[in-house]
């Protein structure tokens, strides 16, 4: 009697929590502009563990974007490459943008404080020019000395690191995150969001002359999804901008706004003078037109473009899944990345579903024992890279082991990358790049690789990404973990790299229960995490308390085991599975529908 009335709590419990539309971790994130107030000196970097790459610097900041991660290296002509990131002394909430430089042989020119302080979110590119010596770094900040505003500054020389040299505002006060691209014939483009006057804005303009004087491209309806990216080819005057825009505006709450989104890209190509009219490529269905059983992919915030060798545009983007339960709209939990081609006009699936689940549909899914973090999806941020020919490159972060959570909670992110040798057409198996698993790592001892971003081309067949290796996976401005000491890195690898062989093999740090997927129709798989040998018992529910099926009874070996679960004999519903195991009981609760 004890223990049904126990397993009865369990099940009322997990099926109010579980089952929230709006997940609590993921409650809408305030606008982070860039003084918040961060104190204390931070807990150290271990140094026992490390993730690939040179250390280029280090930040106590481990949040570096909202929406896009952006741009924040880039390779000129002489192989050289100009890398920036916010950077954040331990015990002041005040930062800025620093500058680092790497020339071919993997020596480094030395940290450049390149803005005053309370400045950040920077972003760069580099000037184009035949004359390689001529080829300068161009970075963008925003920057608060009492109102909100967007500047640029232009290295004085090819790597010369003069910087703060001549830094120049655009005429739009309030204006945030900014995004720039250097067009052929140095024409900036840049696209921001409002922090002052309309904040669910966007706004594109274009300087001429480095910044002196500015037109105003368009404003841009984004709603709540700061998500917008501009770039320019190598090989002509064109140039795009690219966002999402909201279809989700009839909802209270600024979260499923941020969660459901299109994706836009307007083309110019006379170097961001003129421009065509804004192009969705995606249409997908919005929430007010879904019923109970639809399901739609919905873009996060995160797009990416580039132009390929032939000079065609490519976009990526993270998206999660909308459905409809109950009349309940439910998101955000499963995520996927996609691909969108000019010439073709087809979108396409990138990544590959992770070996640790079984989804037939591809999604990555959040789970049960970790949380993903503000601004954050399982799987998100894709970078695309153009290889030679018809070679084409997505990286993106992500999760794709749901037990490799820290000890505070969060996922610990590696960086994957998926080839396409038909310009994107179809997409190979994906690869785990980093491969630094961590689980149950204290704050000072996680590698968590965030941030990151890459190279939009590949440069003697090596990818060029650099990153914040996070050492307490969550980003401590959303008060997710503490301040750590983060050290920054330049990687350079071989763009068929297969990843590094983990520093260490561990078992599971923690008991942990997922299941995948979820919500199902005909199949699904429970993976369950044990830290040791132990006996173990897993037993399926309804709702009301009655048992099922008894999947596992007797002694299991430590690590991740797996077991099968035929939707198709289950009655539609809400089921919950209970695992006991080293004394400790857990449960996670799934719904059927067909």
């Amino acid at each position: 009697m004890k223990d049904t009335s126990r397993l009865m709590m369990v099940v009322l419990f997990v099926a109010v929590a579980g089952f929230a539309a709006v997940p609590l971790d993921k409650a809408a994130c305030p606008n982070v502009t860039g003084d918040e107030p961060i104190t204390g000196h931070g807990i150290p970097y271990f140094g026992d563990r490390q993730s690939p790459g040179d250390s280029i610097g280090m930040t106590a900041y481990d949040y570096q974007a909202n929406g896009s991660s952006g741009q924040r290296l880039f390779v000129d002509d002489l192989g050289q490459a100009h890398i920036d990131w916010m950077k954040m002394v331990s015990g002041t909430a005040n930062r800025r943008c620093e500058w680092q430089f790497r020339y071919p042989d993997g020596t480094l020119y030395g940290e450049v404080d390149a803005s005053p302080l309370t400045s950040g979110y920077v972003q760069l590119d580099v000037t184009q020019d035949a004359n390689t010596d001529s080829q300068r770094t161009v970075i963008a900040y925003h920057f608060n000395p009492g109102t909100y505003t967007a500047w640029i500054d232009v290295d004085q020389g090819n790597g010369w690191g003069i910087l703060p040299g001549n830094p120049v505002t655009w005429f739009l006060a309030g204006n945030t995150w900014p995004y720039i691209a250097v067009t052929a014939n140095n024409n900036i483009v840049m696209i921001t969001g409002d922090q002052v006057a309309t904040a669910n804005m966007l706004h594109a303009g274009l300087t001429t002359d480095m910044g002196t004087s500015w037109t105003l491209i368009r404003d841009i309806d984004s709603a709540t999804a700061i998500s917008q990216f501009t770039r320019a080819s190598r090989s002509s005057s064109k140039v795009v901008l690219a966002w999402t825009q909201s279809i989700a505006l009839d909802y209270a709450g600024t979260l499923l706004s941020q969660m459901a989104n299109n994706v836009f890209y307007m083309l110019s190509t006379d170097n961001g003078v003129t421009w065509g009219a804004p192009v969705n490529v995606t249409n997908y269905l919005p929430p007010g037109q879904m019923t109970n059983g639809d399901t739609s992919a919905w873009a996060y915030c995160d797009v990416n473009a580039v132009f390929d060798n032939n000079d065609n545009l490519h976009l990526a983007w993270g998206a999660n899944m909308g459905w409809v339960y109950a009349d309940t709209i439910f998101f955000d939990d499963r995520a996927k990345i996609f691909h969108w081609d000019q010439v073709s006009n087809t979108i396409t699936k990138v990544n590959s579903p992770s070996t640790y689940y079984s989804e037939p549909n591809g999604w990555w899914l959040e789970g049960t024992t970790g949380l993903t973090g503000a601004w954050k999806l399982a799987c998100d941020d894709p970078q695309l890279v153009v290889g030679t020919g018809n070679e084409l490159y997505c990286l993106w972060s992500g999760n794709d082991d749901p037990t490799d959570v820290s000890a505070g909670g969060y996922f610990n992110g590696e960086i994957f990358r998926s080839r396409s040798a038909n310009n994107g057409a179809t997409w190979g198996d994906y690869v785990n790049l980093t491969r630094t698993r961590t689980p149950g790592a204290p704050a000072g001892a996680c590698d968590d690789e965030d941030y990151f971003t890459a190279n939009p081309k590949t440069v003697n067949d090596s990818l060029y990404i650099t990153y914040v290796e996070d050492k307490d996976a969550g980003g401590y401005p959303q008060t997710e973990g503490v301040m750590t000491q983060n050290p920054v890195r330049c990687w350079v690898i071989h763009k068929n790299y297969t990843g590094i062989e983990e520093t260490k093999t561990e078992p599971p740090k923690m008991l942990s229960l997922n299941i995948a997927p979820n919500p199902m129709t005909n199949r699904s798989v429970i993976s369950y995490a044990l830290p040791a040998a132990t006996d173990v018992s897993l037993k399926l529910y309804t709702i009301d308390g009655r048992t099922v099926k008894t999947y596992v009874s007797g002694s299991k070996p430590a690590g991740i085991h797996t077991v099968n679960i035929d939707a198709r004999m289950l009655a539609n519903g809400i089921y919950v599975a209970l695992l006991k195991a080293s004394g400790k009981t857990i449960s996670s609760s799934f719904v059927v529908v067909r």
